[in-house]
């Protein structure tokens, strides 16, 4: 596989062939196997909620059951591998085309990301900056980092976007995975006890449609690592740590202009991402990307 590195022109680097070397699945047994996994991961998530809401489990162990969940799904996909006779490998557990300027990418990305999310903070002014305990609450935090980061990137890029990829190509199965991946936590009991307007606001426009822009670049960022996954976990533990469960500091404007900001974030990593790495025209015409 030959790849065309973009500075200041173009280079080329001459890679050894890419190799599945698992068997492809036909196309209707891919449909049903990711649609199952990602109903698998939805489930789960909706069990959690009601377990929140009916048992009310005592505080010191809701955060052994929230990671709980996400190893359970981790689990599982493991699962549909081995069932689908594949292997980790082939779903992005490979070292990427460039390890270096991968984790350089992934980095920058994630540092980028976080200034254009706090950019109106600047204009508008921050919230309570929010600061985990030590060292319970900083230990749940990293762990929570890399286990939500390993599990959705092993499920929705190694496993169904890549999947569906091989038979449906490229478009289709970048936004069926991206759309899938801003659905996985959506909860219905919430939408229940909540006002229209605030499902809307909440969880359409502030969860959603931010899900489905990040499940674009996070697609997109994968593939051009040459389907490896260390880009895409690098970026995810950096920006979920900084996040999750809270925004470590977060701006404070009007829900809009926060929107608005996450969107253009991740069309921005894309663009750049677009600009740093540049594939030879064989896989631009394999994959659908020709200008």
């Amino acid at each position: 596989m030959a790849f065309i590195a973009h500075s200041n022109g173009y280079t080329s680097i001459t890679l050894k062939p890419f190799k599945e070397n698992n068997k492809i699945m036909l196309g209707s047994t891919m449909i049903i196997t990711c649609t199952l996994l990602f109903l698998i991961v939805f489930g789960l998530w909706q069990f959690y909620d009601l377990l929140m809401a009916y048992l009310s489990p005592p505080s010191e162990l809701i955060t052994p059951i929230h990671l709980a969940i996400y190893a359970f799904a981790f689990a599982v996909f493991i699962l549909f591998v081995k069932f689908g006779k594949s292997n980790l490998k082939a779903h992005g557990f490979r070292s990427p085309i460039y390890i270096g300027k991968s984790l350089l990418l992934s980095i920058s990305f994630a540092v980028l990301y976080i200034v254009i999310f706090l950019i109106p903070g600047f204009m508008r002014g921050f919230g309570t900056p929010q600061f985990p305990g030590i060292p319970y609450g900083l230990a749940f935090r990293i762990s929570n980092a890399i286990l939500l980061s390993l599990t959705t990137e092993s499920i929705f890029r190694g496993y169904i976007f890549r999947n569906l990829t091989r038979k449906y190509g490229f478009f289709t199965s970048l936004y069926a995975s991206s759309l899938m991946f801003s659905l996985h936590q959506v909860s219905i009991m919430g939408t229940l006890y909540t006002s229209m307007d605030q499902i809307i606001i909440d969880t359409i426009f502030n969860h959603i449609l931010v899900n489905f822009a990040a499940g674009l670049f996070l697609g997109y960022f994968f593939y051009k690592m040459g389907w490896s996954l260390l880009g895409v976990l690098t970026f995810r533990v950096g920006t979920v740590l900084f996040l999750l469960p809270t925004p470590i500091i977060s701006a404070s404007p009007p829900w809009w202009i926060g929107l608005s900001f996450q969107v253009m974030a991740y069309a921005c990593l894309i663009l750049v991402l677009d600009s740093a790495i540049k594939e030879p025209k064989y896989l631009l015409k394999r994959y659908g990307l020709e200008s």
